[in-house]
């Protein structure tokens, strides 16, 4: 039994929705990358270096996410304690203009 040849011929280049459809098979539908090669008549190795790239691309929104998340956060403490200082600040103003209220 001969081996076909890939479709695409050395020094050509996939789409980039071929290669993210190809990616998702395996990310997603959780089909063996072996497989999706197979239906796909690429090599397995090629493959295989789309995942790892997705997969790095992934972690670097990842990463820039929680970055993100990160200086939200900060900023909202930041927020929250400016806002108790002003409540006490009412509360002190309430009890020299108003004696005796809480």
């Amino acid at each position: 039994m001969s081996k076909q040849k890939p479709l695409i011929k050395k020094g050509q280049h996939h789409t980039k929705e071929f290669k993210q459809s190809a990616v998702k098979m395996v990310l997603e539908e959780q089909l063996e990358a072996s497989e999706v090669a197979s239906r796909l008549d690429i090599p397995v190795s090629m493959l295989k270096r789309w995942i790892k790239n997705e997969e790095r691309k992934n972690t670097s929104k990842d990463q820039e996410s929680m970055k993100e998340l990160l200086l939200s956060n900060k900023k909202l403490e930041e927020e929250n304690k400016r806002l108790k200082m002003e409540r006490e600040i009412l509360k002190k103003a309430m009890e020299y203009f108003i004696p005796g209220q809480n």
